[in-house]
């Protein structure tokens, strides 16, 4: 029940109103009383009522004084003055505090309760609005981390310039007024399609999502299938602290070193300019890209990969460590690594080879090792091994190469697997699309059609499922159900004489407001007005 705080400083009347008032009846709980706004003030702090019931002239502190006061810090509370003069300017000073409704003595019951009836219907509705808002608000989130991730891959790709980021982060309600700026890329699991909903990875992914929401000094994206950006903002002498605190979150939560999950982590140096960032980027990048040379090692930074580098350079053959070949590296690279990491792959993974790779004998096993496990990968999408040969640009038929040959070739080798592995992803997310479309067409109006509904159907994972749309799409799923709904809307607007309840049920909208609600939101104007158009 909605809960109302009375003030009157004359006692006959003040108890004749909470006595002979049935609030109950009305919807409302009777939650204090004083004699004048001064004694009122600190009862209504306690209490918070959702309803104030005032005379205008008391003493110590009048009516609209107190309503003053109230309405500064209460915005949402409703007020009644109660008045026995009729005097035009303590009417219009009530308006400019923001009073609900103005009542002239004596005060019936009847008065009163229409008062409070109008009220009631007012406070209803300014609810339900702003459950309207808060759920439509919940739907457009996807949305906005699609256009989020956008935005920040022109910034760390040096796409904007000073201004244009400003601007797009104005639009993306990014708070990027900060002194200071840091980044963090985490992975969580393989590949997401492989993985089951709601399984660890998932479990990890939610709990991990949860905690750099909850402060401001972090922005969180989803920056690929498995992998999270978080953007880590504050004074310079705080972004060092929080950047090792969402470390260790990340570690805590993914269950340590020890962990049995995949997991990696990598951060990078503070800099002083949000457009800097893309220094940043760099470097945290460079550093992520070891996660598949050093499996082992779960936080990755890029004194990581120098200390692995002076680790392995021993100058000789006989002291390589056998693990350092080891063909997972390759395959794993294969599976889950991107195009755009394929240098910094190749790179990295070669340096710490660097001294043994002045053996000939050595250089001719390594090529040939990741020639095979190359082929073995492009085998398992149909490709031949003659096929995939010739379309290699710059195919080497004589191993006996120089170590700068080598990284060119093969980052080339890569290259054209990695295409192979897209395309084959691509026609497979072009067929998963299909059926997915197909599936939305005949459930679309269902009002319980959600993401996970139709990953099910088709047979991924809802994350997986919600990166693909997205990406063949270049719209969110939420986005995509709501323009098919109100464009079926708009249709049966024009053609049939439909009442607003009997569209929205039409098009998947169990509460008629609700649909009235997203139809003004996204359309500009209210559905009666659209069909009068």
């Amino acid at each position: 029940m909605l809960k109302v705080f009375l003030v009157e400083d004359e006692s006959v009347v003040r108890e004749g109103l909470r006595d002979n008032i049935p609030w109950q009846d009305y919807g409302f709980t009777f939650a204090g009383e004083a004699g004048d706004g001064e004694m009122a003030l600190p009862l209504i702090r306690k209490t918070q009522p959702d309803v104030l019931i005032t005379d205008i002239r008391m003493p110590f502190m009048d009516g609209l004084s107190l309503c003053h006061i109230v309405r500064q810090e209460f915005p949402n509370i409703k007020i009644i003055i109660m008045s026995g003069f009729d005097d035009f300017e303590y009417a219009k000073r009530a308006v400019n505090e923001g009073v609900d409704q103005y009542l002239s003595k004596p005060v019936t019951r009847r008065m009163m309760k229409q008062a409070l009836e109008d009220i009631r219907e007012k406070i209803d509705s300014e609810r339900e609005q702003l459950g309207y808002a808060s759920r439509y608000q919940l739907e457009s989130r996807e949305y906005e981390q699609l256009q989020r991730r956008n935005f920040l891959e022109n910034v760390f790709g040096g796409r904007l310039c000073v201004e244009e980021i400003y601007e797009g982060a104005g639009r993306l309600n990014l708070q990027i007024d900060a002194s200071c700026f840091n980044l963090i890329l985490y992975s969580v699991g393989g590949t997401p399609d492989e993985e089951k909903e709601g399984g660890p990875a998932d479990q990890i992914e939610e709990t991990l999502a949860a905690y750099f929401l909850r402060f401001p000094q972090y922005i969180l994206s989803r920056w690929s299938l498995n992998t999270f950006c978080v953007i880590v903002k504050g004074e310079r002498e705080e972004v060092g602290e929080y950047t090792r605190r969402g470390l260790q979150e990340i570690t805590r939560v993914c269950g340590g070193e020890e962990s049995r999950e995949v997991w990696y982590a990598a951060a990078g140096k503070p800099v002083e300019r949000f457009s800097a960032l893309r220094d940043c980027y760099n470097e945290v990048n460079h550093a992520f890209a070891c996660r598949f040379w050093i499996p082992k090692q779960h936080i990755l930074t890029s004194e990581t990969a120098a200390h692995y580098r002076e680790e392995t350079d021993e100058g000789s053959l006989e002291s390589l460590d056998v693990s350092q070949v080891d063909p997972v590296i390759i395959s794993s690279f294969l599976e889950n690594g991107q195009k755009d990491e394929t240098e910094e792959f190749t790179t990295g993974y070669l340096s710490t080879l660097q001294d043994v790779l002045k053996s000939k004998m050595f250089r001719g096993y390594l090529m040939l090792s990741i020639r095979f496990n190359v082929i073995s990968f492009v085998k398992k999408f149909g490709v031949s091994q003659e096929e995939f040969l010739r379309s290699l640009p710059g195919e080497i038929r004589d191993f006996d190469i120089n170590t700068g040959e080598m990284y060119s070739y093969v980052e080339r080798l890569l290259l054209a697997a990695l295409d192979i592995r897209d395309k084959a992803s691509n026609d497979r997310s072009s067929r998963l699309l299909k059926d997915a479309l197909s599936y939305i067409n005949q459930h679309y109006t269902d009002e319980q059609l959600s993401l996970n509904t139709v990953a099910e159907a088709v047979g991924v994972s809802g994350s997986y499922f919600s990166a693909s749309f997205s990406r063949e799409m270049n719209m969110t799923f939420v986005e995509y159900i709501t323009r098919k709904r109100m464009d079926r809307a708009k249709e049966l607007l024009q053609t049939r004489g439909m009442h607003t309840q009997e569209v929205a049920a039409a098009v998947g909208y169990k509460d008629p407001h609700y649909f009235s609600f997203v139809f003004k939101k996204t359309q500009g104007i209210s559905p009666k007005e659209y069909r009068n158009s």
